[in-house]
């Protein structure tokens, strides 16, 4: 998503910048690595929510995932909305409607697969 604004990197960067109150740049190596590390926290983070709501609210997997993306999508919003900077100030509306479909679909596919029923042999 971040290529075509020059750096795949960008997006890792812009994450971590809001957070140590920096300017974005896909050059540094440190805003990078700390953004992966908080995108992978935070997927993890949405994740354990989705879990929550299938598990113990007995919520259906497509409703939990569709409320899920949409709070993923509109906490973007607000931290752009509210400091500037982000993964929402950075990528165009497109790709973040393309992001939050993505993790609908992995979250809806991901619980597919991480229950499976198990067969003895």
């Amino acid at each position: 998503m971040g290529h075509r604004m020059g750096n795949a990197a960008l997006p890792f960067a812009a994450i971590s910048a809001t957070l140590f109150r920096r300017m974005a740049a896909s050059g540094a190596v440190g805003l990078v690595f700390s953004g992966i590390v908080l995108h992978v926290t935070a997927i993890y983070v949405w994740s354990v929510a989705f879990v929550w709501l299938v598990e113990r609210l007995r919520w259906s997997s497509i409703a939990s995932a569709a409320f899920i993306s949409a709070a993923h999508f509109s906490l973007s919003w607000l931290v752009a909305w509210g400091t500037g900077t982000g993964l929402a100030a950075t990528l165009p509306l497109g790709d973040r409607i393309v992001f939050a479909l993505i993790l609908f679909a992995s979250l809806v596919v991901g619980m597919r697969f991480a229950f499976l029923p198990l067969r003895n042999a």
